[in-house]
């Protein structure tokens, strides 16, 4: 199986790398020690989860460097090993940055505690959807490295370049275990939303036999925003990206980061942090979780997840658990996330949210066509993802954003990293985004 895998994708995957560049032609790549031509699946692991429903991952050789690989992910319903039951429809999932698939899309995984089927993936397969997911290879990166300057250049260009590859991955070994070779939708969180777009732009200028993008699930995520303070704010984050660029500086170690503030939290929970001084460790990382508009400046008041009630008026509060998601689960994803990232990922998303710098890939947004569902979070990004639906030619857009307060107490609301994470999220997210794939399969 794993050997039909990495013929039939490696043919597939030279015809499209094919005059891309001159590494292109006749090329072998190395990976762990050896050479392998593009396309090629060094590794594949099969997990049962439970019953029927399984998780595959396949590790692939993308590139000609050392850290040119992704993880692609497979989670579906089998009749009996290897043969899927008939599916209703696919979808790609796309996580944010810096995020893996299994973090946030699998949490179990990640977080004892939470029972097997609490994750989007696990409740789609489960209602028999073939879901599928990627993670950038940026994500795979060790975290023991050292010289960044293989990141140089690496953005939204090179990571939709790899979703494009994945979705072609998924699409044909769905033709192999009978779910046919039909296009599939996306769905993208996050930094992800930006990728999903940018996909599905680049698409609309190929025929329709030549797209692999069926339909847009967006979740709390513009391409554009209408608010002049709002893109202020991300044109000196864009300026600040570029700063740190020119200096050389091409990674961004916000997961390494993330990763010391979860785990003295669990190590040293009332201890002193020595990341706000003050707070005690756990109170750190709640702080970090429900407070992010403070520690950045950002103007929307955007949050990973929802702290308990607070009174903001009070300079010296700080959270005590959390609204919506377990305080635990939120420190298991904290010390689950990839170590480094690409600066260029954060210049390319400041800079299309800024709307006056030159990025290229969202030139055919306003060519999209593909029906498209928004999911906003209230303490997310929210409805600032409206506007960017109106600047497509999609005439299928269904949006709803899971809200609880009113507009001006959203640094209180339902949080961006909550639609996936909370203990109500089937109710409030997954299931209406089951519901509209299925009407659009």
């Amino acid at each position: 199986m794993r050997k039909l895998f990495s013929i039939v994708f490696s043919a597939v995957l030279l015809l499209v790398v094919s005059g891309q560049g001159a590494w292109a032609q006749n090329a072998h790549f190395t990976a762990e020690g050896g050479a392998f031509a593009p396309g090629t699946v060094i590794h594949t692991d099969r997990t049962v989860l439970h019953g029927d429903v399984v998780h595959y991952r396949y590790t692939v050789v993308v590139g000609p460097g050392q850290f040119d690989k992704i993880w692609l992910h497979r989670v579906v319903k089998e009749r009996q090993p290897y043969h899927p039951i008939r599916t209703v429809d696919g979808v790609m999932l796309l996580p944010g940055a810096p995020n893996y698939f299994e973090s946030i899309f699998m949490e179990p995984l990640i977080s004892q505690g939470l029972t097997w089927d609490r994750s989007i993936a696990v409740f789609l397969a489960k209602n028999n959807i073939d879901v599928w997911g990627m993670d950038y290879a940026w994500a795979l990166v060790p975290a023991d490295t050292t010289d960044f300057n293989f990141m140089s250049g690496w953005g939204v260009d090179k990571d939709t370049g790899h979703a494009k590859l994945a979705l072609l991955f998924a699409r044909l070994i769905r033709a192999s275990t009978d779910q046919g070779f039909g296009q599939i939708h996306v769905l993208g969180f996050s930094y992800g939303g930006v990728i999903a777009y940018s996909l599905a732009g680049e698409e609309s200028q190929k025929p329709n036999s030549l797209r692999n993008v069926k339909g847009l699930v967006v979740a709390d995520m513009p391409m554009k925003l209408k608010e002049k303070p709002v893109r202020d704010y991300r044109c000196s984050s864009a300026a600040a990206d570029q700063a740190n660029l020119d200096a050389g500086v091409y990674n961004d170690d916000t997961g390494l980061f993330m990763g010391g503030i979860g785990a003295a939290a669990v190590s040293d929970p009332s201890g002193d942090s020595e990341f706000i001084p003050g707070l005690t460790n756990y109170q750190a990382a709640l702080f970090f979780a429900s407070s992010t508009w403070v520690l950045t400046g950002d103007p929307m008041f955007w949050h990973f997840n929802a702290g308990t009630g607070p009174d903001f008026i009070d300079p010296s509060w700080v959270p005590s658990d959390l609204l919506y998601t377990e305080a635990q689960l939120s420190l298991d994803l904290d010390q689950a996330l990839p170590p480094h990232e690409p600066m260029q990922t954060n210049f390319d998303v400041d800079a299309v949210l800024c709307g006056s710098l030159k990025v290229g890939f969202d030139d055919h947004l306003g060519e999209i066509a593909v029906p498209i569902l928004y999911v906003g979070a209230g303490g997310g990004f929210g409805e600032y993802g409206y506007y960017t639906t109106s600047l497509t030619a999609s005439k299928d857009v269904t949006r709803f954003t899971v809200q609880f307060q009113p507009d001006d107490q959203r640094m209180l609301d339902f949080g961006h990293a909550d639609l996936f994470m909370a203990k109500d999220a089937e109710t409030l997210a997954w299931r209406p985004i089951l519901d509209w794939l299925k009407a659009h399969r």
